[in-house]
C-alpha cells in the first residue's frame, strides 16, 4: 500500500486481538504507537520517504472485525484502506507500506542545507557499510598522498627551474587524476572481496556441501555507480588534457 510521507498508518480492530507486531525498515526514521498488547490500536509513520514491512498477529476467541486506515494529519482525514472480518482465532497481516513523497503543489520547494543533508543521508543508505568505510579509508589515504606528492612536484619545479611551477589549472588537473585513482582503486579492492567471496561460498556449497553464512558483500549498485563515476572523471581528466592542456609537464 502506498502512503505519503507524514500520512499514519493505523490498523485498528473491534477486539483487542493485535497480539504482536514485528517491523522491518528503517525504525530510527519511524514513529510507532506504544501499545500494551493485547492491544486493539496500532499505528506507524514517518516523515521521510520509507518502506516497511509489517507483521501483525492477530487473535481473538470471539467476532472482531480489523481494519487498515490511512490517516492525513494536514487534511484531518481517515481513510479506511481495506478491513476483515474474522469469526474467531487468529489472523496474520503482511503489510508492505510505501511512504512515498507527498505530491508538488506547483510551488517550489525551499532548499536548505538541512534537505541537502537528509538527501545525501538517504543516499548514502543505499551502499553498503563496509564499502563507506573502504572509501573513506582510500579517499583520506589518496588525498594525504596526493597532497605531498602535489607539494613535492611543485617545489622540485621551483627549485630546480627545469620545468614551470604549477599553476592552478596543473593543480586541478593532478586533484582529478587523484581522485580517479582513488575510485580505480576501490574499485578493484571491492570487486576483487566480491568475487572472492562468491567463490569461497560457492565452493563450500557444491564441493564441500557447506552452506557458508558470511558477511555479504556482493553489492551490484556500488560497482555499477563508482565505475560510471569513474568513467565521467576519467573523461574530465582527458578533456582537461586534450582541449585545455593543464596536463603538467614531467621530467623523462
Amino acid at each position: 500500500m502506498s502512503l505519503y510521507a507524514g500520512n499514519k498508518l493505523i490498523i485498528s480492530s473491534t477486539q483487542q486481538a493485535i497480539k504482536s507486531v514485528v517491523i522491518r525498515g528503517n525504525l530510527t526514521a519511524a514513529t510507532i504507537s506504544n501499545a500494551t498488547y493485547p492491544a486493539k490500536n496500532f499505528s506507524l509513520s514517518t516523515n521521510s520517504t520509507q518502506l516497511y514491512t509489517l507483521n501483525v498477529w492477530l487473535s481473538y476467541p470471539s467476532t472482531y472485525t480489523t481494519s487498515i486506515i490511512i490517516n492525513d494529519p494536514q487534511a484531518g482525514s481517515n481513510n479506511q484502506y481495506t478491513s476483515y472480518y474474522v469469526s474467531a482465532g487468529d489472523m496474520n497481516l503482511t503489510i508492505f507500506a510505501d511512504f512515498q513523497p507527498e505530491p508538488s503543489s506547483g510551488q517550489g520547494v525551499p532548499l536548505s542545507w538541512s534537505s541537502f543533508f537528509g538527501w545525501f543521508s538517504q543516499f548514502g543508505n543505499a551502499f553498503p557499510i563496509w564499502i563507506k568505510i573502504l572509501y573513506t579509508v582510500l579517499g583520506a589515504q589518496f588525498a594525504f598522498v596526493g597532497y605531498r606528492w602535489i607539494k613535492f612536484e611543485d617545489e622540485k619545479r621551483r627549485i630546480e627551474g627545469h620545468l614551470p611551477p604549477l599553476d592552478r589549472g596543473n593543480r586541478i588537473y593532478m586533484w582529478i587524476d587523484v581522485v580517479f585513482r582513488t575510485l580505480l582503486a576501490g574499485f578493484i579492492i571491492s570487486l576483487a572481496l566480491m568475487l572472492g567471496e562468491t567463490v569461497i561460498v560457492t565452493v563450500a556449497q557444491y564441493l564441500f556441501f557447506v552452506t557458508l553464512n558470511l558477511f555479504p558483500l556482493v553489492d551490484l549498485f556500488s560497482l555499477f555507480f563508482v565505475a560510471v563515476l569513474g568513467l565521467i572523471i576519467y573523461l574530465a581528466r582527458e578533456g582537461l588534457d586534450k582541449f585545455l592542456d593543464l596536463k603538467p609537464m614531467m621530467e623523462d
